[in-house]
């Protein structure tokens, strides 16, 4: 095999800070050095993840800085519990990673090598996350590198025994309960015997070819809406099972939920798609069709409730927006424009009751039934924005104003709001 260690291609500095995220092992230790050496001058990250092994870990990481003479940053983090997941502690890690470096525009190194994409290759096959989570780590992902990506462990070991780095073995790698380590000690060893080709490029091969791949699917990824507890996907992006599709739906799966996506939740929205009822997607996130779209919705990250202030312009909750006393003349169901005097009290937003009711035309309506005509998928009626006063609903955005508030010829106190949603069906 080639000596691939001497080839490692570092990003360009282009005067950013250069941080290496050094965990005491010998992966990121042997990459803070080589780091060093190509830059002149680093700095590393440890980051305590509150495990049994991490003060011993942060020992190994400070012993390295100290010996090849760079800074070290310590950050911890606090997960639930002393066995959390791997996927608990990744979340964890990349949220200090955003804040400390990628907010501040410095670039990331991290120290995954070949057996690294290996691993994650067979995660990732045995969560049935189908083509695009077979294209296993990314070598580049946004202000984030790994250079060693392409190097083998045994190179990796080689170069730290030659230059004497002091790394520690992470002793969690030999727990089996873990499924990386079981993969790493049991499947890998298995396979490499019975196979006459080498895992670790194969493997590269199979992820080059499915990041050019990737990046015909990604063509698309400007039609994605996402905010908080709010995702959008036109249908006719993904409803087919085309390799596209899949690939461009797994994409947006995987930006809403923020980690690896496995084979039910890609199930679960075909489920939606095909019956066209809602659908649990993974956690609390459940998937509707609405006006040609997939919509996805997390109702614990919505508000309850929210005091609409007129003194201040603008307004929001989650994707709607709302701009007050602007000079609207044109009357429909996302402009109000109603008499200030039916108004009682304090304005507040809030989600639907059961009990709720809107004067309309022929009377009292219930709410739930003005929003199943509006075409409002039930997942979106949860959390759609009701404008209330003390004593009644008068106005549902996109949907209704109150009969209750109408103008009349003699009105002089006037009340107008522009709402907007970024839900395309609805705006």
């Amino acid at each position: 095999m080639k000596v691939k260690i001497k080839k490692v291609k570092f990003p360009q500095q282009n005067n950013k800070k250069i941080i290496v995220g050094l965990s005491g092992g010998v992966d990121s230790a042997t990459l803070a050095v080589l780091a060093k050496r190509h830059y002149g001058s680093i700095s590393a990250l440890y980051i305590d993840h509150g495990q049994k092994n991490s003060k011993i870990m942060e020992k190994a990481a400070i012993r390295i800085s100290k010996d090849f003479s760079f800074p070290l940053d310590i950050q911890r983090i606090s997960p639930s519990k002393d066995t959390a997941t791997e996927t608990e502690l990744r979340k964890l890690r990349f949220e200090i990673y955003n804040r400390e470096v990628i907010a501040k525009r410095s670039i990331l190194l991290l120290g995954h090598h070949a057996g690294d994409r290996v691993e994650t290759f067979f995660i990732n096959l045995l969560r049935g996350t189908r083509l695009k989570g077979l294209g296993s780590i990314p070598e580049k992902r946004g202000s984030i590198y790994r250079p060693l990506l392409e190097v083998p462990k045994n190179e990796i070991l080689d170069y730290a025994k030659a230059n004497k780095i002091s790394y520690t073995e992470d002793t969690s790698n030999s727990n089996e309960e873990i499924l990386r380590n079981w993969i790493r000690r049991r499947v890998i060893p298995l396979l490499s015997e019975r196979s006459n080709r080498n895992l670790e490029e194969t493997v590269e091969s199979i992820s080059k070819e499915i990041e050019t791949m990737k990046k015909e699917g990604e063509l698309h990824t400007e039609y994605f809406k996402i905010h908080k507890g709010y995702a959008e996907v036109p249908l006719a992006l993904i409803e087919n099972r085309t390799y596209k599709d899949q690939n461009l739906l797994i994409n947006f799966l995987e930006k809403v939920k923020g980690e690896g996506v496995e084979k039910q939740n890609i199930e679960n929205v075909y489920s939606t798609l095909t019956t066209g009822k809602d659908n649990v997607v993974f956690g609390n996130w459940r998937a509707s069709i609405s006006n040609g779209l997939l919509i996805l919705i997390e109702p614990d990250l919505w508000p309850e409730e929210y005091i609409f202030d007129l003194d201040s312009v603008f307004h929001y909750w989650n994707n709607f927006s709302f701009k007050t006393n602007f000079n609207i003349e044109i009357f429909n169901n996302w402009n109000f424009i109603g008499d200030r005097n039916k108004i009682i009290g304090q304005i507040v937003i809030r989600r639907i009751k059961p009990s709720d009711t809107m004067q309309v035309d022929i009377g009292e309506q219930k709410v739930s039934e003005l929003f199943r005509s509006a075409g409002i998928s039930k997942s979106l009626r949860k959390v759609w924005p009701i404008f209330c006063d003390k004593e009644k609903i008068f106005w549902i955005p996109g949907v209704r104003t109150s009969r209750g508030v109408y103008l009349e010829d003699s009105s002089e106190n006037i009340l107008r709001i522009v709402g907007k949603a970024t839900h395309k069906g609805e705006s």
